[in-house]
């Protein structure tokens, strides 16, 4: 996006120095820095909301999808494959 390098941050330094004087400018860099502080949380906020949001969303449409597959399963009766009678446990009785 921005890219400053130290000598144009140094430059915008000693302008605001100049232009404020050393008895406002203390002020406005603790201002600025409160400001960003408070939209570097609202931000967070933010992103915290829209991250729960997802997950509510998320979770909604998985739980109407298990829904929607039980109401599928409890209309169809499952048929089960017939017991063998040789199973396995007859083996074994066998040998």
């Amino acid at each position: 996006m921005l890219d400053f390098g130290f000598m144009e941050v140094l430059l915008v330094c000693v302008i605001a120095l100049v232009v404020l004087g050393p008895e406002k400018l203390p002020r406005l860099v603790r201002t600025l820095g409160q400001w960003l502080g408070k939209g570097r949380a609202m931000m967070k906020q933010v992103q915290q909301q829209l991250e729960s949001e997802a997950r509510n969303l998320d979770m909604k449409e998985r739980r109407e999808k298990i829904q929607r597959e039980l109401a599928l399963l409890q209309q169809e009766p499952v048929d089960k494959p017939p017991m063998e009678e040789n199973g396995p446990a007859k083996k074994m009785e066998s040998s």
